[in-house]
């Protein structure tokens, strides 16, 4: 039955992917983040007929059937993987053999991991559920005395982590400078060092440590992220954008830049390459609503207002209990001189949102293009007293007389 279920569903998503036009590994990758595992599994067999040798695929199909239960199949994976890049399954088949009640061999590829390239922080190890059935065999205290698995260095990361976490900002700073003098992780300790100057509000240094970070190594995805928010935020939206291309080459699973491209893409008036973006978005995840809200941006932004306001339109009938959206309709009423609609659309918005002094201004701004002085006036009071200091200026020629 299960292997009916699985063609089945290989089947009706070969249908939908054919028709979208997206990637099959893409369309799986959202379909885990769904946690629609057996759906996925189909697409991932698509994947690994099309290319047998990308080890990606079939790691991320053993994940699928390790999430299913499906112990045997995962297996199968794992061993593939780890046999063609040792240790790459090593921790997968640790936590496969766990809840299959065989620590011995949990303990074997554990082992393995641990002395592999690919071996994770100490306390990823000790707080994971799976390895936490081990910890009561005879096995366990004799792993964990049979060497140091983890150097001086690597101690000193960890506690510089937790230094971090817990505010001491200036003492990690010092412990993670001393471990970039040696040269040790310099990408996760400069990583670090970016997110603590973030921290203390010095995007100097945080870009300064970034650029560390990833000319060591450039597809250290977190770093990417941070250097794609410092970018964003002095408005270097070029760099912003490349950045978010490296990211989507790289990690093609962190579905949310996708958004974040099309945004930028806008900023940069591309407007044909920021809807593909968004569109792929949305081929993947089509009851999204911030993605719809992007959408609707966009065509505002590169002025099709009809196409706008059927977006907003579709994205208010899935969710009524935004603000955003209604005020963002009513930007485009009022784009499209339907001042009447605007100025309701600005007053439903601060129904769910009293205070917001950019609701009230455009609202204002709206009245006074129907002529109501009166209500245009309040508007913009309101709008002052929130802090839309721009709004003394209406005050001034419109209501002061």
């Amino acid at each position: 039955m299960r292997t009916i279920t699985i063609i089945l569903a290989l089947f009706l998503f070969q249908q939908a992917a054919s028709q979208k036009g997206t990637d099959p590994y893409l369309e799986a990758r959202a379909l885990m983040q769904k946690e629609q595992f057996d759906a996925a599994v189909a697409l991932l067999h698509q994947a690994v007929e099309k290319q047998p040798g990308n080890l990606d695929y079939i790691f991320q199909r053993g994940v699928c059937f390790f999430n299913l239960k499906q112990y045997d199949q995962a297996l199968s994976d794992f061993l593939h993987v780890n046999k063609r890049t040792t240790g790459k399954g090593a921790l997968m088949l640790a936590k496969t053999e766990a809840r299959l009640h065989h620590p011995e061999l949990a303990m074997k590829y554990l082992r393995e991991h641990l002395g592999s390239y690919y071996k994770l922080p100490e306390k990823e190890i000790l707080l994971d559920k799976d390895l936490d059935l081990l910890s009561e065999t005879p096995g366990w205290n004799a792993l964990w005395k049979e060497r140091e698995w983890y150097s001086e260095d690597d101690r000193k990361l960890q506690e510089a982590e937790y230094l971090k976490k817990n505010g001491d900002y200036l003492e990690a700073i010092n412990l993670l400078r001393e471990l970039d003098g040696k040269g040790f992780k310099r990408s996760a300790v400069n990583q670090n060092l970016a997110e603590i100057y973030t921290i203390l509000n010095n995007p100097k240094a945080a870009e300064d440590a970034l650029d560390k970070a990833l000319s060591v190594s450039p597809g250290n995805p977190e770093a990417l992220k941070m250097r794609i928010d410092l970018s964003i935020a002095s408005e270097n939206y070029g760099q912003a954008v490349k950045d978010c291309n490296i990211l989507l080459r790289q990690a093609p699973e962190t579905f949310d830049y996708y958004l974040v491209s099309g945004r930028l893409y806008s900023k940069l008036d591309n407007y044909e390459r920021a809807l593909e973006q968004v569109s792929l978005y949305l081929d993947l995840f089509p009851d999204s609503a911030p993605a719809m809200n992007v959408l609707g941006t966009i065509h505002y932004q590169e002025g099709k207002y009809l196409d706008a306001l059927r977006t907003f339109n579709q994205l208010i009938e899935m969710e009524k209990g935004e603000p955003e959206y209604f005020f963002n309709r009513g930007k485009t009423y009022a784009a499209a001189h339907t001042y009447t609609y605007a100025a309701r659309d600005f007053s439903m918005a601060l129904d769910l949102d009293p205070k917001n002094p950019d609701t009230w201004f455009e609202k204002g701004l709206a009245e006074l293009e129907l002529d109501d002085l009166k209500s245009a006036c309040f508007s913009f009071r309101k709008a002052f007293q929130y802090g839309k200091y721009e709004a003394s200026e209406y005050l001034n020629k419109y209501c002061n007389h």
